[in-house]
């Protein structure tokens, strides 16, 4: 599937720039990528997206130093330099894209802001469907993160096909600090997203899948709004001691498919949800063809379609003949049941009526604080 990477603000532009940097290692390309900020240091730091690829917006309001935590100030810089933005997308737009990505972090200003303006505009222009890829912040990022994400995310679901939600509180280890861990998230959503991308692409002729799915089963899984989490689970190859895989029979192939794809579902998410809940289902199986079997994908397409609320579940292989791990990635689209979501909205509500009081006692205590100031005579 071929994607053009909208990285907006410093988190999706990081992101984004991943990408083109993990597309350099894989034998078939599925991603362009451009970045749009507000801090030109940002893009500068940057080092695999093209310099002509990276597109600084909002140099007269905020000089190049990004909008901080401002998502409202992030939206309007958006809106009055859209024509910008479309502008540099439309020239990385080629015949054989299948779908947009905006991709950007819900708790700063900059890509939360722009996200929901790009993707109105993308899909007034272009029929090709708009993806998001929007990462929500961890409990200890603050309140004014989680507020900045839920308004982001709630005017964003309207204006996409759908949305990929990953939730960096998830990925988090013990004791350890988000700003140490987001190296490491981030390329965990690389990895997960870009071997979704690989659906349906051979790396040769003699390379095609067991199980092929393509771009448009990818789009049907995906496509039809509301909410995607993606499960990812891998293992290792065991080899002989002269370098040759060990032997497996088809029922012993079928039995590992299937354990990985059960990992990959129940362990971590990009959301914390109940994956029962989710109206669609895709699975790609990724390894050397010798461990790829029809069988495996088959069972575990069956019992996927036994766990989840919905009966529509794909399910296709990848090949990689240079590959010494097996790898299942899970999209469940169409979730309706995430306990994480529930509490950032609640906790949003929370931040959002606090500022408000916070601001009205500040301005009742400036008022009588110059109420002794009536009798004195102003300079003009």
């Amino acid at each position: 599937m071929k994607m053009l990477a909208v990285g907006l603000g410093q988190a999706g532009t990081k992101i984004a720039d991943l990408f083109i940097g993990w597309e350099m290692k894989q034998p078939v390309k599925c991603f362009n990528a451009i970045a749009v900020n507000t801090a030109k240091s940002d893009l500068m730091g940057l080092k695999n997206i093209p310099m002509e690829n990276r597109v600084l917006i909002g140099e007269t309001a905020v000089k190049g130093h990004g909008v901080g935590a401002n998502n409202k100030l992030g939206a309007e810089i958006a809106m009055e330099e859209i024509d910008v933005i479309l502008g540099a997308i439309d020239r990385m737009t080629k015949s054989d894209l299948d779908a947009f990505l905006l991709i950007a972090a819900g708790g700063g200003g900059t890509g939360s802001g722009a996200i929901p303006v790009v993707a109105r505009h993308l899909k007034e222009l272009y029929d090709e469907p708009v993806y998001a890829l929007f990462i929500l912040p961890a409990e200890a990022e603050g309140d004014i993160y989680t507020l900045n994400a839920a308004r982001s995310l709630k005017t964003l679901i309207g204006e996409v096909d759908g949305t990929f939600l990953v939730d960096n509180g998830a990925f988090l280890r013990y004791g350890e600090s988000v700003k140490e861990a987001y190296d490491r998230i981030n390329a965990e959503i690389v990895r997960r997203i870009g071997l979704l991308a690989r659906a349906g692409e051979a790396t040769s002729h003699a390379k095609v899948g067991e199980v092929v799915v393509d771009a448009s089963e990818v789009l049907n899984t995906i496509g039809r709004g509301g909410i995607t989490s993606v499960g990812y689970a891998q293992e290792a190859i065991e080899k002989r001691a002269r370098g040759k895989h060990t032997f497996l029979d088809d029922l012993g192939k079928a039995t590992r498919v299937i354990s990985i794809v059960k990992r990959a579902v129940r362990g971590k998410l990009t959301l914390p949800c109940d994956y029962t809940t989710a109206e669609r289902a895709l699975v790609l199986f990724a390894g050397p063809p010798v461990y790829m079997t029809r069988k495996g994908l088959d069972k575990a397409r069956q019992w996927l379609e036994g766990e989840i609320a919905g009966s529509e579940v794909r399910a296709g292989d990848y090949p990689n003949p240079k590959a010494d791990f097996l790898a299942a990635v899970v999209a469940l689209s169409g979730v309706t049941e995430s306990q994480r979501l529930k509490e950032l909205f609640e906790r949003a509500a929370r931040a959002q009526e606090r500022i408000k009081e916070v601001a009205e006692e500040g301005r009742r205590r400036f008022e009588e604080l110059f109420e002794e100031a009536e009798d004195i005579e102003p300079l003009f």
